[in-house]
């Protein structure tokens, strides 16, 4: 697990897409830039402006590493162009059948942005058979030079960093990507998840599994949740791939709702609850292989990392905007001091925060100062009521039931449903919500009906009564009591073996997706019942969109993405194409976007559910139902994990 990026930010951050240049200055015969510090510039964006390295602009300017205020001027350091570019030597290269230009840039150990401008034209794509010049010279431009500061120095010099692994470096307020990532037979170590399989693990990383078999000195097949695995990435996977633009839009344009005014330059605050402090051995630098990050952090950095890349996409769609990242370290208090009563800050749109406390705040100051608020974790429906300005990206746990009711109705209307009953009021409500909405989904004409059963005891005998042995059976349990399900599961098992009738009999287990993450709940009564429940996203590692994101990911950072990297760049690309630029980008990496009104002057909720099974000891997904179901859902035996 890597150790960090946590830093990415530092106390504060800002990443913007701004910037001020004001002049040229000669100090000591070195040529500099003179650049004014204007809010939300960091380091890391000033590196990416000008292309040098961090070091060199501290070098410069030994306070920056202080922190930048704003108005504050730095000295740039820069060389002029010089003449020996026109004396470049170059050698030609015959393209061949799926090389790309990162491919070829490792293989002859020069840079991408090299190749294209010797070679104007082929960002565009390449030909098979077409000859470009790759280039001999020994040119300070041809690569990205850093400064490395030994260690003893940046001891004496710097914050404690954190080292995440050799392509990332924390110090400061920021942190350094060196995007020339190599993966040469590099081994990377990855933490199992729950529901992971060797084979879903294989298909991610594209190794073989006897390869992780081996590899890790695994017996039986047999993985657990929390278990380390070391995996080898070769090299030649990764040349293979090229990194492609994953921005995709649907092709009809959206009229702009009205929530946010048209403006040259919005901003936007992503809160997210980093908890910087509660990582002691990481600040600290006294860290081993061992070390891993808060769990907060860890989430909050991987959705961060999704998000910055979000945010590189909407700028080649066109949008102009400061982003800013606030560490809200779970502190309500703290919160309400940076927000203010009133918009000082002139924020156009707040992503988060985490904590439903913090939430709901934000949700509240964001009706008064007529600011979207964008719920990036399950909250309640009743938080919607009356808030147009509040948008919620994950269904609730009644829209889920929802589109398992709508998903019945619509495929399985004679098929023998049996619900069994609730063990307090909560359950029942859903129950009765359940039925409700079966029965009005059904097709005209049609007619249905839904048997209640008691669990009984754990023989199965009252259980087996409600089984049809000649038709199929959906068995539904809407409950997420940990002792209430395995007792149901125990039941269904005992039912289905009472007699060999009734081991014949087609049986599918109806349940939440919380009991994914019930540990009691053995994986082979899952597999038996093909296990089908409603989830609030599908992530499958293998399609043509998340194939390039992953390349590019590991391109960036060093590591793969997580789930929550996924739904930070699918929930701001979506809603920042949306509600700045009025483009409709439903479709995600994971997730599918129906954002609708509850109702007049109410909030809006995300109705896409996704409607999966377990077979084969695999996630797979049947159907995604929503209530503005006008998109086709192709129909494929996809794996994944969900």
């Amino acid at each position: 697990m890597r150790i960090l990026a946590v830093l990415i930010l530092v106390l504060t951050t800002s990443f913007g897409i701004f910037s001020q240049e004001i002049g040229e200055e000669t100090r000591n015969g070195q040529l500099y830039k003179v650049h004014a510090v204007e809010a939300g510039n960091t380091l890391y964006g000033l590196h990416k402006k000008y292309n040098v390295a961090i070091d060199e602009i501290i070098k410069a300017n030994p306070s920056a590493k202080e922190g930048l205020q704003i108005g504050q001027k730095l000295y740039i350091p820069f060389k002029a162009a010089e003449p020996q570019k026109q004396d470049l030597t170059f050698t030609l290269h015959k393209v061949k059948r799926k090389e790309t230009l990162y491919g070829i840039s490792r293989q002859y150990d020069c840079t991408v942005a090299a190749l294209i401008e010797l070679n104007p034209g082929v960002e565009n794509g390449l030909s098979i058979g077409e000859e470009i010049k790759i280039p001999t010279g020994n040119r300070d431009a041809d690569k990205e030079i850093q400064t490395e500061t030994p260690q003893e120095e940046v001891a004496e010099t710097q914050e404690p960093v954190a080292v995440l692994d050799s392509t990332l470096k924390v110090g400061d307020t920021v942190i350094h990507i060196d995007y020339q990532v190599d993966f040469r037979d590099s081994i990377v170590e990855y933490e199992v998840q729950k529901g992971e399989t060797l084979y879903s693990i294989s298909r991610r990383f594209m190794v073989p599994v006897e390869e992780l078999v081996a590899q890790n000195s695994i017996r039986n097949n047999a993985i657990k949740p929390g278990q380390i695995l070391k995996i080898t990435l070769k090299q030649e996977r990764i040349q293979e791939v090229e990194v492609r633009e994953i921005v995709k839009l649907d092709s009809s344009l959206m009229k702009r709702p009205n929530l946010i005014a048209v403006k040259e330059k919005y901003k936007i605050l992503v809160a997210l609850p980093m908890k910087i402090s509660d990582n002691p051995k990481v600040l600290s630098g006294m860290y081993t292989e061992e070390t891993s990050l808060n769990g907060l952090t860890d989430l909050s950095v991987e959705f961060l990392m999704g998000a910055q890349m979000a945010i590189d996409s909407l700028e080649q769609l066109g949008l102009n905007a400061d982003i800013e990242f606030y560490d809200t370290d779970g502190n309500l208090n703290r919160f309400k001091e940076y927000l203010g009563s009133t918009n000082k800050k002139n924020l156009d749109m707040i992503i988060g925060p985490f904590y439903p406390n913090l939430l709901a705040y934000a949700a509240e100051w964001g009706k008064s100062n007529k600011v979207p608020v964008i719920a990036v974790t399950k909250i309640p429906t009743k938080t919607l009521e009356n808030n147009p300005y509040l948008l919620s990206m994950v269904p609730s746990d009644l829209t889920l039931i929802s589109g398992m009711a709508k998903y019945l109705a619509k495929h399985h209307p004679t098929a023998n449903i049996v619900i069994v009953d609730g063990e307090n009021t909560e359950v029942n409500e859903r129950i009765a919500y359940f039925k409700d909405v079966f029965n009005k989904s059904l097709a005209p004409g049609k007619s249905a009906s839904i048997k209640m059963s008691a669990i009984g005891d754990v023989s199965g005998r009252i259980l087996v009564r409600a089984i049809d042995a000649d038709q199929k059976n959906f068995v539904i349990c809407l409950s997420n009591d940990v002792q209430q399900v395995m007792k149901f599961v125990n039941t269904l098992n005992a039912a289905k073996n009472y007699t060999p009738k009734y081991g014949k009999a087609d049986i599918t287990m109806v349940g939440l997706q919380e009991w994914r993450d019930i540990d009691a709940l053995n994986t082979y009564y899952k597999n038996r019942f093909e296990f089908t429940f409603a989830a609030t996203n599908y992530l499958n590692y293998e399609t043509e969109k998340t194939i390039p994101f992953i390349h590019d990911y590991r391109a960036r950072y060093g590591s793969d993405p997580s789930k929550y990297a996924f739904h930070g760049y699918d929930v701001l690309l979506s809603q920042g194409a949306y509600l700045f630029l009025g483009h409709q980008r439903n479709e995600g990496l994971m997730n599918h976007f129906s954002i609708q009104p509850l109702g007049f002057n109410h909030g809006s909720e995300n109705s896409s559910v996704f409607i999966s099974k377990q077979s084969d000891f695999e996630i797979h997904l049947l159907e995604i139902i929503s209530n503005n179901n006008h998109f086709e859902v192709e129909q494929v035996e996809q794996r994944g994990d969900n």
